[in-house]
């Protein structure tokens, strides 16, 4: 019997590529004499037609033997072997579940009764000897195409049970499936310990192509090798440019397995959840991974972030910490260095209080750092290059890494507003002044009439310009700017309505309410939801 050559053995693995960049398919011959076998190798140009020669058997046990060792997609076999005929080889090669090959018979005999006994084996050409070039080219290409389109079919199908799987792995994370749907998803391991993991790619432009598939792509690669391992894991889409993966295993052993992960995707935001027995608890797992992710999104910093610290942090302490810093920069905007500084000093004051972990700091202080540098540019765009004066601000974007740094950043940005601010008052008028002041203090409790006498204003005329450069009349501009800012707080953190309202001068829930449904056109609870569902 003949051998595989190692050739053929690689490309099993590998297959070869025509020029038209398809890959080329395999191909076995089998007949008993010696010049027909001599034939198919040198009259047949396979690679112009999109074909490998991958073994030539004299019998038909010879054939079967390579067909279990190369799987290919054609098989050419004379009708009439010693042993395992050819019509005997297609019956046993047809039986195998899964086979998808093609099939040539050629034979000596233009007996009707041999091709009604071929059409019935599924055989898709019957060919007479002696064989000739040009129609073999002919019956070769006819069936690049019917390999073509069934390749085509399996792809596609294997997509759709692929979107089927993980659209049922998201509904069992979402309290949708029943015992027996969840037993059917997961197995033998329904029982078993779970955890989450959620992945999206963070602080990488739009345009840039790694984000939009690298989540996916990752958590691809993670659940080949934790299956490898032996760790049951299922892959699923959780929304655009998000993927996730369940495993049944517990976090630490899923983040010690996966390290490699962030090394190869350093963009990659991961968010764990905790572990618990059971396919009862997996939408408290999953909701822990989305918790987790609404909080820390709004840094933008990439890592691996675990709900086990947060629950350490605490809703409360994270609420806190981020109202906390808030103040900060409300100082810094205000330019009031020594008072930011101090603000400064007292954010890390409360971080040692609360205990929280290192990864929330940062990303606390990565907020703060990026919203005075947001700020910057704001009104150097309205203020020409006023707050251009200054070297530091052409310095890169640099996440602050001490308490000090940060004082001392808070302190600076705090002078160059002031500064920026003296400069313009030098130039501009009372009601400029006023608006200005306005736009400062809007948290503050304002009243028209005080506001005119503080800038030696007619209270009339007053209002009247008031409306002319800012389009409101007074109380609705205040109004206004405290809906935006409330919209940013309802996007970025899960503070109550009530200490949204209260943060920004409103000590009635219902009136806050109300003025934002005024400004806004909507409720402040159905402007968090509906942006929620947005961004997820």
């Amino acid at each position: 019997m003949r051998t595989l050559s190692a050739s053929c053995a690689s490309d099993i693995l590998e297959p070869k590529r025509s020029m038209g960049g398809t890959s080329m398919y395999k191909v076995i011959v089998a007949d008993d004499e010696p010049m027909m076998l001599e034939g198919w190798r040198t009259m047949i140009d396979w690679a112009g037609c999109g074909y490998e020669l991958c073994g030539a058997a004299s019998d038909g046990e010879e054939a079967l033997e390579m067909f279990r060792a190369v799987n290919p997609d054609l098989i050419v076999t004379d009708i009439r072997m010693p042993g395992l005929d050819g019509l005997e080889l297609i019956q046993a090669i047809r039986s195998r579940p899964e086979c998808h090959v093609r099939s040539v018979i050629v034979s000596g005999y233009a007996e009707f009764g041999y091709a009604q006994q071929a059409m019935r084996f599924g055989v898709d050409r019957y060919v007479l000897k002696p064989i000739v070039t040009e129609e073999i080219h002919g019956v070769l290409e006819d069936l690049f195409a019917l390999l073509d389109q069934g390749r085509r079919e399996r792809q596609s199908d294997e997509v759709l049970r692929a979107a089927e799987a993980e659209a049922s792995v998201l509904r069992l994370l979402q309290g949708g499936c029943s015992q027996t749907q969840a037993s059917a998803i997961l197995g033998s391991s329904a029982r078993a310990g779970f955890c989450v993991l959620l992945a999206e790619a963070c602080g990488l432009p739009e345009s840039d192509e790694r984000g939009r598939e690298s989540a996916r792509a990752a958590l691809r690669l993670a659940s080949g090798e934790l299956r490898a391992s032996g760790t049951p894991c299922w892959t699923f889409e959780e929304g655009a440019g998000r993927a996730g993966l369940l495993a049944a295993c517990e976090p630490r052993l899923l983040e010690r397995r996966l390290e490699s992960l962030r090394e190869t995707f350093p963009w990659l935001c991961l968010y764990a959840s905790a572990g618990e027995q059971g396919y009862e608890a997996l939408p408290k797992l999953y909701g822990q991974a989305l918790a987790v992710r609404e909080r820390v999104l709004p840094f933008g910093r990439s890592g691996w972030y675990r709900h086990a610290d947060f629950e350490q942090f605490g809703r409360v302490g994270f609420a806190e910490s981020l109202s906390s810093a808030q103040k900060v920069l409300a100082r810094v905007e205000a330019g009031e260095p020594e008072e930011a500084s101090r603000a400064a000093s007292d954010l890390f004051r409360l971080f040692e209080r609360l205990s929280a972990p290192a990864g929330w700091i940062e990303g606390i202080v990565r907020h703060v750092a990026g919203e005075m540098m947001r700020r910057r540019a704001e009104s150097a765009n309205e203020n020409g290059k006023a707050l251009q004066a200054s070297a530091a601000s052409d310095e890169p974007f640099r996440v602050p890494g001490t308490e000090a740094e940060l004082v001392r950043r808070c302190r600076e940005e705090a002078e160059l507003v002031r500064s920026a601010r003296l400069a313009a008052e030098a130039s501009s008028s009372p009601l400029h002044e006023a608006v200005e002041y306005v736009r400062r203090h809007y948290k503050d409790k304002l009243q028209l009439r005080e506001l005119a006498d503080k800038f030696h204003l007619n209270p009339v005329y007053f209002g009247q310009q008031f409306k002319r450069e800012t389009g409101h009349g007074f109380n609705d501009y205040v109004h206004l700017m405290r809906a935006q800012e409330a919209q940013k707080l309802l996007r970025r953190t899960d503070m109550k309505v009530a200490e949204i309202g209260c943060m920004l001068g409103y000590h009635d829930t219902e009136y806050f309410t109300s003025k934002f449904k005024a400004a806004t056109g909507e409720l402040p609870s159905q402007y968090r939801a509906k942006e929620w569902v947005r961004e997820s």
